[in-house]
């Protein structure tokens, strides 16, 4: 089982991916949450709320106690039932846990686990509040948005929540993941509402994303995520439409089923089309290559050296072009694509391949380069050379890739290594959608 971190040296909290836990002085570790105040309680790892004893820090001290206040015999203070746990206790663990009731210290009581949404999901209607739905006579504020996209499907959520952006939703699976939006469907033949008890997401964004691009980098990962958040809700705000959609993606990746959204789904097809341009001669061309760096905008896949650091190695002391289409081969098999078989010819190395979920081709040319841009003389074009598809990759491929042109379903690339001066190593991705037929 996982261990609890050392104690924070000033506040004395302990954390296990994102629970929060204290050690009380009385003996026993418990899980930390606030409550509507904000106010530190003892908590139920299936609250959305912290509902239990209120907690303050011991002066001069790491250790937690309960808070000592006056409650009247009706008060939810006067329930005073705190639940502890071991500090190897894993989220996952359906071992019992150990609690303690005041008073008395020994008298020992059965968790009983508490409703799924409390009343601090619920507010009383007026004309200035938003939509809401009412279930089981108790009325729950609807994620909307002013221009909001008809979907059956609605979400609730805590009535204090803000318009769900990337960056708060992102957050709130970080850290309260117990706190996101959940999904309400109507339940025929009364067309009553019910509330799905599953969270909707299991992990923030950025790491269902990383369970199926393993290699890229982090910027390249939150790129991604963002991306695809904006694209599914048509909106840098959620909707319920666009919350559905991700759901339904990220079962598609898990399973390796057909997308209903493949133009969401996979990131070569969310790239940005970067614009090519005239170089130093009439019949040259180039590409400036945005930062690695880059935020906020999807116009480039980079996968991180560090993460495959063997292949790296050999790759940076060979200069075949062969060994080259073998690295970016393998590169796009481990993240998920399905690559036909590299040719053994030396000259313009290009692979053609797939991935599960979607029709589109990609072909992708290869390059090396030491500059923020891609440079393409006339004499490196196979078009303007006379080199023919099938010499640059195979009969086979070749075919695959004109049928996919004349379907109007291939997606034309470049990638390749850059190795920048005061920047670190990547291995890149862009789309130019320059026909190399």
């Amino acid at each position: 089982m996982p261990l609890l971190s050392e104690p924070d040296a000033i506040s004395g909290i302990r954390t296990f991916r994102t629970r929060t836990y204290v050690e009380l002085e009385e003996g026993g570790t418990v899980l930390l949450g606030h409550d509507a105040e904000g106010h530190y309680r003892a908590r139920s790892s299936a609250e959305l709320v912290a509902s239990g004893p209120r907690l303050e820090q011991v002066a001069g001290s790491l250790l937690w106690r309960q808070v000592v206040v006056a409650v009247d015999a009706d008060s939810s203070d006067s329930v005073l039932t705190i639940t502890l746990h071991s500090s190897s206790d894993d989220d996952a663990s359906t071992t019992s846990k150990r609690q303690r009731t005041t008073p008395p210290p020994q008298n020992e009581a059965t968790e009983q686990a508490p409703a799924l949404f409390r009343p601090d999901w619920a507010f009383t209607p007026t004309l200035a509040l938003p939509q809401f739905i009412t279930v089981n006579d108790v009325h729950y504020k609807v994620m909307s948005r002013m221009d909001a996209r008809q979907f059956p499907i609605l979400y609730i959520q805590p009535p204090t929540h803000p318009a769900y952006d990337f960056d708060v939703l992102e957050a709130i699976l970080r850290h309260t993941p117990e706190e996101q939006p959940r999904a309400a469907i109507r339940v025929p033949p009364d067309d009553h509402w019910e509330i799905d008890t599953r969270l909707p997401f299991e992990k923030p964004l950025t790491a269902h994303v990383r369970d199926i691009f393993p290699e890229v980098t982090t910027v390249t990962l939150e790129n991604i995520a963002r991306k695809q958040f904006e694209l599914a809700n048509s909106s840098p705000y959620a909707d319920a439409a666009g919350l559905t959609a991700l759901r339904q993606i990220f079962h598609s990746w898990k399973h390796a089923t057909p997308s209903p959204h493949p133009q969401w789904s996979d990131p070569l097809l969310m790239l940005s089309i970067l614009p090519t341009t005239s170089g130093i001669t009439n019949t040259s061309r180039t590409i400036e290559l945005p930062a690695p760096s880059s935020t906020g905008a999807l116009n480039r896949l980079d996968f991180d050296p560090m993460r495959f650091r063997r292949q790296w190695e050999f790759f940076l002391n060979t200069y075949s072009t062969v060994d080259f289409k073998r690295f970016m081969a393998d590169l796009l098999r481990r993240n998920g694509y399905t690559v036909m078989e590299p040719n053994s010819f030396n000259s313009f190395p290009a692979l053609v391949f797939r991935r599960t979920g979607h029709d589109y081709l990609f072909f992708m040319s290869l390059h090396r380069t030491r500059i923020p841009k891609l440079s393409m003389p006339t004499q490196n074009n196979p078009n303007t050379t006379g080199m023919s598809l099938e010499t640059q990759v195979g009969d086979a491929a070749a075919q695959v890739v004109k049928d996919a042109h004349e379907a109007n379903r291939i997606i034309w690339l470049r990638g390749g290594s850059q190795i920048l001066p005061g920047a670190a190593d990547t291995v890149f991705i862009i789309r130019d959608d320059n026909a190399r037929l």
